[in-house]
């Protein structure tokens, strides 16, 4: 990865980051959701049931 692609990730990471400044705990979700995350519910999916597991530890 070239200096100029780790550039523009950076910025779009602090783009993202902003964006999530105001989100509510809905579009939360709904992002994690969308990702493969967290159901609709809010609830981990299989594939990331360990991160529950650590957050409630």
């Amino acid at each position: 990865m070239s200096d100029k692609d780790i550039a523009k990730l950076l910025e779009l990471a602090k783009a993202k980051l902003e964006e999530v400044k105001d989100m509510t705990k809905k579009d939360a979700i709904l992002s994690l959701n969308d990702s493969g995350i967290l159901t609709k519910k809010g609830e981990f999916t299989k594939a990331y049931a360990e991160l529950e597991e650590l957050i409630n530890s």
